[in-house]
């Protein structure tokens, strides 16, 4: 008996029923796959989480976001040493603390004068270490090396520049205005992790779990570096942001004009991951409850509002999880 194979019809029926089969699998793959990927950005933040509690423990506050080891050392503008290389020797990176001489000497001190083409190789590479339990696996863009912003100076080699973080400290309220120097009034910012001077547990008097200490933010919205801040007092996207984020002036996902660099953003769909100051971590909608709220007055409030001056309970819920003392009862989120 002749055999008898595929007519070209059958055929192109084959190909475009398995088309159609590859085109309805694909979608839950990458569906599974974002699930594998928020879920290691869940435990990235609550490693962070027991690193947090754990330095807590030992000094009896959090770290600050940024600041000076020796506050009399510090002049004018300097650089200083971000949250993320305080808790080195909290996540099973002591070697890396010790390279750096993050409790010995100042970030300045460590990266002399503002011409890094002078910076010692070893501190060089020890900045431009990439720290997995500070990346976001659903931000497969970034690279490890932000080279799109300046540290330290402006227009910098992208040989000298440090390794990012997507996870960035809740500043709480109100904007940077520390000049960095020993004279100089330290804020409060109402957030969990103050600039200098990191606050103890007693101080979050809306409750550790209703209240915002670590939040993401993607390569797009700039990132950050975990290594510390290259000026201290500036609101440049190079600047303080490279460790801290703001609920007010940024809605979560913000889109990128204006200060976006300052928010806190994911490439999660739908929303972004939080470590909470009790420990932590949930998941929040870029759909919750945002608004800057008034003032005392009556008025139109925004980020540089006084803490005074604001009517607490008419900021959002997003606003009101980034402060730590605002007194106001939360809702859902």
């Amino acid at each position: 008996m002749k055999a008898r194979g595929f007519t070209l019809v059958e055929l192109l029926v084959v190909i475009a029923i398995i088309g159609v089969l590859i085109a309805l699998l694909l979608p839950a793959v990458q569906q599974a796959r974002e699930a594998a990927r928020r879920m290691q950005c869940n435990n990235n933040l609550k490693q962070i989480g027991i690193a947090l509690h754990n330095f807590h423990d030992t000094f009896g506050h959090f770290p600050a976001s940024y600041g000076a080891t020796d506050k009399t050392k510090i002049a004018g503008t300097n650089p200083q040493w971000g949250w993320g290389a305080r808790l080195l020797p909290f996540i099973e990176q002591s070697a890396l603390h010790d390279t750096l001489g993050v409790t010995s000497r100042e970030l300045n001190e460590a990266l002399p004068t503002t011409n890094s083409s002078n910076w010692p190789a070893l501190e060089v590479a020890a900045i431009r270490t990439p720290i997995s339990g500070y990346l976001c696996p659903s931000d497969a863009s970034n690279g490890e090396i932000n080279t799109t912003v300046d540290f330290i100076h402006s227009s910098g080699p992208e040989s000298t520049k440090p390794a990012i973080s997507n996870y960035v400290a809740c500043m709480g309220h109100y904007t940077y205005n520390w000049n960095g120097s020993p004279s100089a009034q330290v804020p409060d910012w109402h957030g969990v992790m103050n600039v200098q001077d990191g606050i103890n547990m007693a101080r979050i008097t809306d409750g550790t779990s209703n209240t915002f200490a670590i939040g993401e933010r993607d390569y797009l919205h700039q990132a950050g570096y975990w290594v510390g801040v290259g000026n201290s007092y500036s609101e440049t996207y190079w600047s303080a942001p490279k460790v801290l984020g703001r609920t007010f002036s940024n809605k979560l996902n913000t889109p990128l004009t204006g200060r976006y660099y300052s928010a806190f953003a994911s490439m999660h769909p739908g929303g972004a991951n939080f470590l909470f100051a009790d420990g932590s971590v949930h998941f929040i909608s870029d759909t919750i409850e945002s608004s800057e709220g008034l003032t005392t007055s009556g008025g139109q409030a925004a980020y540089y509002t006084s803490f005074s001056n604001l009517d607490k309970n008419t900021v959002g819920v997003y606003q009101r999880l980034g402060m730590s003392d605002d007194g106001v009862t939360l809702g859902e989120y």
